[in-house]
């Protein structure tokens, strides 16, 4: 299988009222409905498959979100494409390798998205950044930058 784009069709990052502390984000992502598609290539037709995506950040009480909904397309083979489709109609599930492949490549999208729109919105990160601490002694272990 192989991803050949993904697109945002819904972005929104909101902050709701003043920041209280403590505070709590959660985030999720949800595959909601999958899709047959039809790519015409250079005088050839080729199966593909869309993935209706929602990724949400939920600053807890309330305080703020940033949602994210859009598609995968992905083609591939299309036996492995029309079984991924026919367990999705009737179970709502896929193949677990194509799902950690494509929630994955969702992930990294959507975070870097995320965190775009939460500067924008005054809203803190949802994922731990590095930081530079002065003064701590490292560890060998530490030290290890390969």
């Amino acid at each position: 299988m192989q991803i050949i784009s993904i697109n945002f069709d819904k972005v929104l990052g909101e902050r709701k009222k003043p920041l209280e502390v403590p505070l709590k984000v959660q985030t999720s992502i949800k595959i909601k409905e999958v899709k047959e598609e039809d790519l015409n290539l250079t005088n050839k037709k080729e199966a593909a498959l869309s993935f209706v995506f929602e990724y949400a950040v939920d600053y807890q009480q309330d305080q703020g979100t940033v949602l994210l909904q859009g598609s995968v397309l992905c083609t591939g083979d299309k036996a492995e494409l029309d079984a991924a489709y026919k367990d999705w109609k009737k179970t709502k599930k896929f193949n677990p390798e194509m799902s950690k492949e494509i929630l994955n490549n969702v992930f990294l999208r959507c975070n870097i998205k995320a965190l775009l729109f939460e500067q924008e919105v005054a809203l803190p990160p949802h994922i731990v950044l590095p930081r530079l601490e002065q003064g701590k002694k490292k560890s060998k272990a530490e030290e290890y930058i390969g």
